[in-house]
């Protein structure tokens, strides 16, 4: 069967990061989201980044509220020269993976393939979530080249995708194309997975889409829940028949396709509880928003208690070994102030379990 790609274990790779926390020393991050541009072209009633009185205009009334990223501005493109920048310096400092993400849609930013080229040739891994509508030309030359690439759906046709995105229904066949030249034309190496957010209206037809999708080339679908404010109630009219589509899935998983699933509402990542009074998972992962801010992680991205440190007028490393960012790590509190979904909620618990421990000899 195929290796799990969103393994929370992968921190055991780096065992000098886990020693850095023992030791309570800040090192490098291993790996960095960057957020390039926070426009899109497609307009989600569900997107966590919009409260839907930019994108779309028309239909605030139905838009899902998550209550996160409060300070985005829609409007915040991160400078090309400063992307670049922070790609050089990230491959210097020794940093191992880059995953471009929005924010927007990070294959809108019109310098794009310049900057995930020099990201290859400074060592680091290029990955990337897109909605996949640009998945072409230069850019999937690039991509071609990534560790992974993950395009975000949330419809089983046209009409549906329509409906959720605001977009023209011939987008989905658009998208599909991409997706089956892509599969063909990427290196081996390049993962293409699905990241697939399962909502009200397209629980239903997830068994014969994920078919067509693994007949596409893809290599794995990650299906998740929706997060909005009252998280449970939301879901539970639906859950029963979302596991059990799940389930059937894993019939035509094999060596070459998997099927992950964090479809879980008892999952204490979508509590608003956090039980933690340090993250040492912001010291492995952060967010460099279009804003040129550090943040945490992707669920703290734009919001004021997220924030570690601003890059605007210095490198970021310069921003991630400053007293300002260090005082930060020593600060921040997460039972105080992540009253929200927190995806990395395991990930947070298991770095805090790998420092605290005893490491006398087996007994």
């Amino acid at each position: 069967m195929k290796q799990n790609k969103y393994s929370d274990y992968k921190i055991f790779s780096y065992p000098e990061k886990i020693l850095s926390f023992k030791d309570d020393v800040l090192t490098p991050p291993i790996y960095v989201r960057i957020k390039p541009i926070n426009k899109c072209n497609h307009a989600c009633y569900w997107c966590v980044y919009s409260d839907g009185t930019l994108r779309p205009k028309d239909r605030v009334e139905k838009h899902l509220q998550a209550g996160m990223h409060k300070t985005m501005v829609e409007k915040d493109v991160m400078p090309t020269g400063k992307a670049l920048e922070l790609v050089t310096d990230l491959g210097l400092i020794g940093t191992k993976a880059v995953t471009f993400s929005g924010g927007g849609e990070p294959l809108l930013h019109k310098d794009i393939a310049q900057i995930m080229f020099r990201t290859i040739e400074c060592g680091l891994d290029l990955s990337i979530i897109t909605n996949g509508q640009l998945l072409s030309g230069e850019r999937a030359v690039a991509l071609g080249k990534a560790k992974w690439v993950r395009i975000s759906m949330d419809y089983t046709s046209a009409k549906q995708m329509s409906e959720s995105r605001n977009v023209p229904e011939a987008s989905f066949d658009n998208i599909l194309k991409n997706i089956t030249t892509f599969s063909t034309t990427k290196e081996s190496t390049c993962d293409l997975g699905i990241n697939f957010i399962i909502t009200r209206e397209n629980h239903e037809g997830i068994v014969p889409f994920a078919k067509r999708l693994k007949d596409s080339g893809v290599g794995n679908i990650r299906f998740s829940p929706v997060y909005i404010e009252g998280f449970k109630n939301y879901h539970e009219p639906i859950a029963q028949r979302v596991r059990e589509q799940l389930a059937e899935c894993q019939d035509f998983c094999d060596d070459s396709f998997s099927i992950n699933t964090t479809y879980d509402l008892t999952s204490p990542s979508k509590s608003p509880v956090r039980p933690f009074h340090r993250c040492l998972y912001a010291q492995a992962v952060c967010v460099v928003g279009a804003d040129l801010n550090i943040y945490a992680c992707h669920n703290t991205a734009y919001s004021e208690h997220g924030l570690v440190a601003g890059m605007q007028n210095r490198k970021f490393s310069d921003a991630w070994f400053s007293e300002e960012a260090r005082k930060w790590h020593k600060e921040f509190n997460p039972s105080k102030v992540c009253n929200h979904e927190c995806a990395n909620h395991n990930k947070v618990e298991l770095y805090e379990k790998l420092t605290t421990d005893s490491y006398d000899s087996f007994v």
